[in-house]
């Protein structure tokens, strides 16, 4: 199992961001080559959202590229090598609201490492 604390690393700093169809953040692959197989699972919980929201279903965006989250697959993997940046835009009604946020990562299917969850705290800047 790969350290939690490593893994955050992976997350960069102050990326999380409304757009104009609810919010993106990035994660930069700073660790060794991966290659994810399976969807990405994340949840985002704050002082400003009721419980958990859990998205499946959203873009990312990895060097140039942009991929359906859920088109992701061992068939159609997604290429996160060393150095690669991936942004990921969410689809949300509302922005999310200035304040502070966790961030988990609760399925992230590596070929390379298996599954290697992790988690962080973000805040939305005005």
């Amino acid at each position: 199992m790969v350290n939690e604390d490593l893994l955050r690393t992976l997350f960069v700093k102050k990326s999380l961001k409304n757009n104009d169809n609810g919010f993106q953040c990035e994660i930069k692959n700073s660790i060794s080559d991966a290659t994810i197989i399976e969807p990405i699972k994340v949840e985002i919980k704050g002082d400003s959202i009721e419980g958990k929201e859990k998205y499946k279903e959203f873009i990312i965006e990895i060097n140039a590229e942009k991929i359906e989250n859920k088109s992701i697959s061992e068939q159609t993997p997604g290429d996160f090598s060393v150095k690669s940046k991936a942004t990921m835009y969410f689809k949300r009604d509302e922005p999310l609201p200035v304040g502070k946020y966790r961030i988990r990562f609760t399925r992230l299917l590596t070929e390379e490492y298996g599954d290697i969850p992790f988690s962080m705290k973000e805040r939305i800047r005005e």
